[in-house]
């Protein structure tokens, strides 16, 4: 059994569609899919069609990313609406919706978002979006920490090691590298494709990652 991370997706279907060939998963493996869906690329509506599909064959779970986050906060406050079309690259996902907008979205994605979970534990891994506070227990973290700090951030420097100790797999920080940022205890391996970066495929037990891009390229390495 495989366990195998991909965050950060970004409506970027086709590289997705080649990473999923490249890493061939099996129906032992555990899929974790870090959250960021949505927004900035041109195909988010096919990406969770693809995601709700694969979820019926194999052992897949998918987190919460801030972009899900703001997806339905979305639906229901128009303030949200306006700043997700105009700074987050939501106008990108309505577009692959269709010419209605929020009314094209069929209720089967509504119920997929909402099922998309806060965080993954293993016995030797925690899963999350974003972040964890060291001293936190995994199931006392806010969510804001979960799904929204950045992995340097500012004020509080990159994560320190988890009172668990086991180590953090997370996505949503872009690393401008195009590669995992790997500092032992935590791993970033949001690459950035919605941005003409790559889409990362994380075999955790190996550390060993495959990365695919719009260009349909495919290239590997290890953390």
């Amino acid at each position: 059994m495989r366990t195998l991370a991909i965050s950060d997706i970004h409506g970027c279907l086709d590289p997705l569609l080649t990473l999923w060939k490249t890493l061939d998963p099996q129906p032992e493996d555990h899929i974790i899919f870090l959250g960021d869906y949505v927004d900035r690329g041109p195909d988010s509506k096919g990406v969770i069609d693809f995601l709700i599909e694969q979820s019926q064959k194999f052992r897949i779970d998918c987190l919460c990313g801030n972009h899900e986050e703001k997806f339905v906060l979305s639906r229901i406050d128009k303030t949200d609406h306006a700043h997700w079309v105009d700074v987050w690259g939501g106008q990108e996902t309505l577009d692959s919706y269709g010419p209605n907008g929020m009314d094209d979205v069929p209720e089967e994605h509504w119920q997929f978002l909402l099922r998309n979970k806060p965080y993954v534990e293993t016995d030797t891994h925690i899963f999350v979006h974003a972040y964890l506070e060291a001293e936190v227990p995994v199931n006392e973290q806010l969510p804001y920490t979960l799904v929204h700090q950045k992995f340097n951030h500012p004020f509080y420097g990159p994560p320190r090691p988890h009172c668990s100790g086991k180590v953090m797999i997370c996505g949503h920080t872009a690393q401008k590298s195009h590669v995992p940022l790997n500092i032992g205890h935590a791993v970033c391996i949001d690459t950035d494709p919605g941005r003409g970066g790559w889409l990362t495929g994380l075999h955790v037990e190996a550390g060993h990652y495959f990365q695919t891009n719009v260009d349909g390229e495919v290239r590997e390495g290890d953390l």
